[in-house]
């Protein structure tokens, strides 16, 4: 019953942790589409 449970808690962290690192992931990715669109906005700007 008890390792059961731990293993719940465990799965549970462990889907939260995935979660929050797709979220940090899809972040970055929106980061990176703003600094090359920045760049390009520069370099057509010279």
């Amino acid at each position: 019953m008890i390792e059961s449970v731990g293993k719940l808690i465990a799965l549970a962290i462990s889907i939260l942790t995935i979660r929050q690192l797709s979220l940090q992931n899809s972040k970055t990715e929106l980061e990176i589409k703003k600094l090359r669109l920045e760049i390009k906005r520069l370099k057509e700007g010279d």
